[in-house]
């Protein structure tokens, strides 16, 4: 038998006209667009002509339902030229697993309608512990459009708090400026609704916001690893390329691997939850739990491949002549995301306690 992990037709002509808009209007201006705290009004257009907030939306919530799988290459080759205005660019984003699984459909449409149109954000929180009387407190969001809703996940158990006004944002976070991204305290946002969801619905929440981290990821680690390759092998230090030295040309190699390795498993599960969506009425449990062990692998690659960056650019890495030190910026940031590391081998282990071995 032999595994076809080739990409279907139609995904393969998305991703290459979003790759030349990528490289001819993001790449070229993600320094200024970082300066600016956003991405211009004609980017954001010509995103909403390639559908990318409602590309793996169901139809049922104003979404164009192209799948999750159309949804994560999209996300990984814009992010290879640019990550910085995603957060802001894409919304619902993260949070479309908790619009999809959310039992009132009314309320789901309602934050859907609002960020499909940009008049307001919705960001997701992941807690390890049941404290409804204790409000979530938002670690990180963008700043544009306003953020108008908050996801809660705990366990099996949704909370959706909005309409919102009045946020105290907090200190602008060191990555994704183009998304004007800062941690904000709710203050008096009412809940919305609470909902228990089947067994493995939490997880799937959560995968699918981590699934989303992890394709960004990936984009912003393979260009990372791209330009590391064109530096160490036009860079001649003792004689010979930098890439050509033993030591880096292991590393280089072990990256590509590495690399491959996650966009395997990224894809994978985006796969896993588009086949939940057309044939199975349960939660996906497996493949929120794929998306977890995606997430996990891709931000521990693209830590080693931004790294790797840094140093063998030696003191350009640093510079911001360069991109490196910003993919590491944003790496860094995108693991800390939807409980980070913890959380995400915490509903790990949880799922294979519970169930089994995958």
């Amino acid at each position: 038998m032999t595994a076809d992990f080739s990409l279907p037709d139609e995904v393969v002509e998305l991703r290459a006209a979003v790759e030349r808009f990528a490289r001819d209007q993001l790449a070229p201006r993600a320094r200024e667009a970082e300066a600016d705290g956003r991405w211009p009004g004609a980017v954001l257009e010509a995103l909403d002509r390639f559908e990318l907030s409602s590309l793996d939306l169901p139809a049922g919530l104003g979404g164009a339902g192209g799948g999750c799988l159309a949804k994560v290459v999209v996300l990984e080759t814009l992010a290879a030229a640019d990550a910085g205005g995603l957060p802001a660019a894409d919304q619902p984003g993260p949070t479309a697993g908790a619009l999809s699984s959310c039992p009132a459909r009314p309320s789901a449409t309602i934050v859907a309608e609002a960020a499909l149109a940009r008049r307001s954000a919705s960001t997701l929180v992941v807690r390890a512990t049941d404290e409804p009387e204790v409000p979530p407190v938002v670690e990180w969001a963008p700043s544009w459009p306003p953020l108008g809703w908050v996801w809660e996940s705990c366990g099996d158990r949704l909370r959706l708090f909005g309409p919102g006004s009045g946020i105290d944002t907090g200190p602008q976070a060191l990555a994704f400026g183009a998304s004007g991204t800062a941690t904000a305290a709710l203050s008096g946002w009412p809940l919305a609704g609470t909902w228990t969801l089947p067994s493995g619905g939490g997880l799937a929440v959560r995968g699918r916001a981590r699934l989303w981290a992890a394709a960004v990821t990936l984009g912003i680690a393979q260009a990372a690893f791209d330009a590391t390759v064109t530096y160490t092998t036009e860079r001649v230090v003792f004689g010979r390329p930098v890439a050509h030295h033993q030591g880096n040309a292991f590393e280089l190699a072990a990256s590509a691997a590495g690399l491959h390795g996650a966009r395997l498993l990224v894809h994978d599960a985006a796969r896993r939850f588009d086949a939940w969506g057309a044939t199975a009425p349960e939660p996906p449990v497996d493949a929120g739990f794929w998306a977890t062990e995606a997430f996990l692998e891709t931000t521990e690659t693209a830590g080693r491949v931004t790294d790797l960056g840094i140093q063998l650019l030696g003191g350009h890495g640093f510079l911001l002549d360069h991109l490196a030190e910003k993919r590491f910026r944003e790496a860094r940031m995108l693991g800390l995301l939807f409980g980070g590391r913890a959380r995400a081998e915490d509903d790990l282990a949880g799922a294979l306690m519970a169930v089994g071995g995958w």
